[in-house]
């Protein structure tokens, strides 16, 4: 199939008006008539990730994460990012990024996180961003248990008191610093990450527990959804899952 054709139904599930204006998705190497039969689907788009697609024969890589962020100015080997893109280009290797759009779109990344912890939105933290969620009155305490049992990760940082019960929630994958004032307001637990001391100590002074869940690690379930959604829209379509893309942060 063409590759416009996945382009078409991406931009159906997570339109790309719906991204924040500093981000940067859609289409960002490659050219729609190309034809694809295979798909890698990864939270970052690496060089690791590119050579990963050529090795499976995949010749595109649809990512959460997008890439060429600033203005780019050279595509050289000088540069990971540069090598990265050089080498999606001379094996034919499109790249297509959906993030923000993914992360507010009607079952995107914040409703699947909540669906893996077994509960659905009531409301948003602040117009379509993040989401809001009734808890059923568990604890704290319990509610980290969910989410590690979910996203397989062994310690989750937690501030506030880990007995208290909870009776709304507020989640936002990735980044949820921009979040903060809405999310205190609205929910008695919010669920984030990539916080500093001071934002941390804001959620806490307002009365609000706060669960950190790594970026990686609530993100890489992009990687599931966007495999689920295009093998079920395009049975024909072979998807795969990165398994270079990797947190590169570790416990020790």
């Amino acid at each position: 199939m063409k590759l416009e054709k996945i382009i078409d139904f991406m931009e159906e599930l997570a339109p790309k008006e719906g991204a924040m204006e500093y981000d940067n998705v859609g289409l960002l190497v490659g050219r729609g008539e190309k034809e694809v039969t295979r798909v890698l689907t990864s939270l970052d788009c690496t060089l690791d990730v590119v050579r990963e697609a050529k090795e499976k024969g995949c010749e595109a890589v649809v990512c959460h994460h997008p890439i060429m962020f600033g203005g780019v100015k050279k595509i050289t080997d000088e540069t990971k990012e540069g090598e990265m893109l050089l080498c999606a280009i001379e094996q034919g290797i499109a790249i297509y990024a959906c993030h923000t759009n993914l992360d507010f779109a009607e079952g995107g990344l914040n409703d699947y996180f909540l669906e893996k912890i077994g509960y659905t939105a009531c409301g948003t933290i602040l117009e379509n961003e993040g989401r809001i969620f009734e808890t059923g009155a568990v604890t704290v305490a319990d509610l980290c248990a969910k989410i590690k049992k979910a996203f397989d990760v062994p310690h989750l940082r937690v501030a506030g008191d880990t007995l208290r019960e909870s009776a709304m929630g507020a989640l936002c994958t990735g980044s949820g610093k921009s979040l903060v004032h809405e999310a205190v307001q609205k929910a008695d637990v919010y669920i984030t990450g990539d916080m500093g001391h001071h934002d941390i100590l804001s959620v806490v002074e307002n009365g609000c527990a706060y669960i950190e869940i790594s970026h990686y690690d609530s993100e890489k379930i992009a990687m599931e959804l966007l495999k689920c959604k295009l093998s079920e829209k395009f049975p024909q379509l072979e998807v795969f899952m990165s398994q270079e893309n990797k947190n590169p942060l570790t416990f020790v």
